[in-house]
Order: structure tokens, then sequence, then C-alpha cells
């Protein structure tokens, strides 16, 4: 018995965490240290951690914002799992929304799983039994339908930006990245998540993980389902259960 213990042990600890980083550096970052904090506190040993960080330009970051699937961004995106793939990752997490429009291509070429950050986020609006949310994401999250169609399985609703509040807020992103938010861009965050509640919506999915460091001490008029944080506790769930 002690020796299976011990082995358990042992095989547990070696689990190994790939995290395609980069695509909101500060973000990914947090997200590192938030999962690691995490496990810690349960396991009382910190998980093995890989992050490549994926080498994104501004140029790229705005294509992929303002809506454009851009094939050299499915490169990178390509070349870090391979990577991952080849430092003996055990599962494959993305802390970015958007570039989860090509995740079915990577999952194809990975022999490791990829987690995704629309299908927990999705699965946990489901938990708390919303029938309609609205969600807030880059114009490519949105006019791709992922989480329509994702939140669709679980018969909810959404309710997602006018045209010209979708260009503020991939704008807005953006900024985010490069910290160059402002208080007015909150101000017009939260305007549009009152429209939001004003339509129906019974919460909101931050659809885009840096939304978090613009909206997380704000109060909102309905509840925030931060994607980051469900996708943190969807992997810290798996590598420990």
């Amino acid at each position: 018995m002690f020796y299976i213990l011990v082995k358990y042990y042992y095989l547990e600890m070696k689990q190994t965490i790939g995290i395609v980083g980069g695509l909101g550096t500060e973000t990914s970052c947090k997200f590192c240290f938030s999962v690691n904090h995490k496990i810690k506190n349960i396991r009382r040993c910190q998980p093995h951690i890989i992050m490549d960080n994926v080498p994104m330009t501004r140029e790229l970051e705005n294509l992929i914002i303002q809506n454009n699937a851009s094939e050299e961004v499915a490169k990178l995106l390509h070349d870090s799992i391979k990577r991952l793939n080849v430092s003996m990752a055990d599962v494959i997490v993305i802390p970015c929304n958007t570039v989860h429009v090509f995740i079915d291509q990577l999952r194809e070429h990975s022999r490791v799983p990829i987690m995704s950050i629309i299908e927990e986020t999705s699965k946990e609006c489901k938990k708390k039994e919303f029938k309609k949310v609205g969600v807030l994401g880059s114009s490519l999250t949105i006019n791709s339908g992922m989480y329509k169609e994702e939140l669709k399985k679980h018969t909810i609703e959404t309710v997602i930006p006018e045209a010209d509040e979708q260009e503020f807020i991939s704008s807005c992103i953006l900024k985010i990245i490069n910290l160059e938010h402002t208080k007015e861009d909150k101000q017009r965050m939260l305007k549009i998540v009152e429209k939001m509640k004003n339509k129906g919506a019974e919460a909101v999915i931050l659809g885009c993980t840096d939304l978090f460091l613009l909206l997380a001490k704000e109060n909102t008029p309905i509840p925030k389902i931060d994607s980051t944080e469900v996708f943190e506790n969807a992997l810290v769930s798996r590598m420990i259960s």
C-alpha cells in the first residue's frame, strides 16, 4: 500500500501543464501564477508548468482582435503546440478566447489534449442555470459565433454588442494589452453591460481574458463570468482529480 501511494503521488506531481502564452502577456503570466498558487495550496506542492511565450507582434495582435483569422497567427500557435508536445506536456491550455477560433485544427495536430476556455465557460454558465447571457469579447470571438454555438448546446441564449459597441470593445482590448486603457473606457464598457441587462442578460461573460484587467474591481449591473478564472479552476480540477 505504501508503495502504491508513493507511486501515485510521484506520478501526480509529474503531470505537466503546457501553457501557450504571450496572447496578452500579462494575462498569461497571471494565469500561470494563479494556477500554480491554487494547486500548491491544495497539494502542498507546486505543479510542473511549461509556458511557451508566442512571439506576437502588435500588428498581429491588431489583426486577430479586429476579426482577421490570420494564417500567420495560426502558424505561431501550431508551432507553440508542437513545442509543448515535444516538451512532454500532459495537457495544454491557451488562456486567450480569440485564438480558440483555431482550436479544432490545433487539436488535430496535437497528441496532447487541449482544453477549451469556450467549452469550460459555457459549462459554468449551465452550472449556474443561466438562460440568457451577454458576451464581451474581440470582434473575431463575437463574429465567429464560438460562444453562441457552444452556449446553444446548453440551451442558453446570447446577447452580443451592437456594431459600434463592438468596434469600441476591440479597440479597448488592444489598449488593455498595451496598458493604455482609461477610466472612460471602464465607464463605457459598464454602459454596454447595462444595455445587455436591459435585453434580458442574466450575466455577462468576459469573453476576452484581458477584460478582467479592466473590469475586475468594477461593480457590473449583472454578475460577471470571468472566463480566465473559470478556465483556471477547470484546469486545477483536472490536475488534482
